[in-house]
């Protein structure tokens, strides 16, 4: 069955298959060409850096640079998300708006960020576009160190990202950068005034994650920048303690010299801090406790589930295996490949349940 002529240019927008596209521009008014989407042939090629077919879209067949998607996503955004330099700029140059963001606040700098494109990040913020602007799941910085993007989140820091804005209540830049093992993104929040003891009422910190993790490196790194050994986390665990009860004496070594005695644990040395914690639950609390923190938890996790939000919905519903489950599919709906989903999927107490259903 042969496709329609709207379905052929869109293809060959895609595929850069410019013959076709002028033949079909024969044939039809190219500018109501849309996807299920609502994106136009300029949103494709835009997203595929077709800098020839950009200009020809715009100037011979009046294509709208500023139309957007369904989700709101524009043509700026899709010339981020390639990297095409010559593509972004044309673009602002027929009047794309370079900050504009889509209905869940992703704007080009968002892309540029994440994917590592130092040049269009570069352009984009001198055109004068926030450099901290919020979406769904973090800032720029946010986005680029969870992807460690090291080069493209110096950049963002040089220009005043704030290294210690934090989302959802629990994911600082530090956090997130500890979430991608990315010891370089660490270093230049740190170096750009980045709190290394930030601990949410509902999260750990990055020494925490880095011991849970068993991020050797990342636990050394901390501690010599003044990271807080003795800082219990949500569930009142320090780190000496996960890295005990997991047996991983190379980090119980390095976090011995600079953790207070903890009464419970009779005998205070590497061996006995090990054996004790074999047999120790980790998340034991009184009863209330437990309860308000699950109540609370479960409201927050319901709060993002309806906004969409399911990156902190998975964290929040971590003690919930239900509401974790509804949350971390919507997600992968959205992102089938997120490491940032994975990550927190595994930090839930509920992991090694929901990862049967995986």
């Amino acid at each position: 069955m042969a496709l329609a002529p709207s379905h052929l240019a869109l293809q060959a927008a895609v595929d850069g298959n410019l013959r076709l596209l002028k033949e079909m521009a024969k044939k039809m008014d190219l500018r109501v060409v849309k996807d299920d989407n609502r994106k136009t042939l300029l949103h494709l090629a835009a997203a595929k850096g077709h800098f020839e077919f950009c200009k020809l879209m715009i100037e011979e067949w009046g294509l709208d640079v500023n139309s957007l998607t369904t989700e709101g996503e524009s043509t700026t955004l899709m010339a981020a998300f390639s990297g095409s330099i010559p593509v972004l700029q044309y673009l602002i140059d027929r009047g794309g708006d370079p900050g504009m963001a889509t209905s869940r606040g992703s704007t080009p700098l968002h892309e540029a960020a994440e994917h590592g494109h130092c040049e269009a990040a570069r352009l984009l913020l001198s055109k004068g576009v926030p450099v901290d602007p919020l979406n769904h799941r973090g800032t720029p910085l946010h986005l680029a160190v969870a992807k460690d993007q090291d080069e493209t989140a110096k950049i963002l820091l040089e220009h005043g990202a704030d290294p210690n804005r934090v989302i959802h209540h629990v994911f600082s830049p530090l956090v997130m950068a500890c979430c991608a093992a990315s010891l370089k993104c660490m270093k230049l929040l740190v170096e750009a005034g980045a709190n290394v003891n930030f601990k949410s009422s509902f999260g750990p910190s990055a020494l925490m994650m880095a011991v849970d993790d068993g991020l050797t490196d990342i636990v050394k790194y901390l501690l010599e920048v003044g990271a807080d050994p003795n800082i219990p986390d949500h569930h009142g665990r320090i780190p000496i303690m996960c890295a005990g009860h997991f047996g991983q004496r190379d980090l119980v070594e390095i976090l011995f010299p600079r953790t207070k005695p903890i009464p419970s644990i009779p005998y205070w040395s590497v061996d006995g801090i090990i054996e004790t914690m074999k047999y120790m639950p980790l998340d034991a609390q009184d009863a209330v406790s437990v309860e308000e923190h699950i109540a609370d938890a479960k409201s927050r996790g319901k709060e993002a589930f309806a906004k969409g939000e399911y990156l902190a919905a998975i964290y929040f519903y971590g003690l919930n295996y239900e509401g974790a489950t509804d949350a971390f599919m919507e997600a992968l709906k959205l992102d089938p490949e997120s490491d940032e989903i994975k990550k927190a999927l595994r930090q839930c107490p509920c992991f090694h349940s929901l990862s049967l259903i995986i």
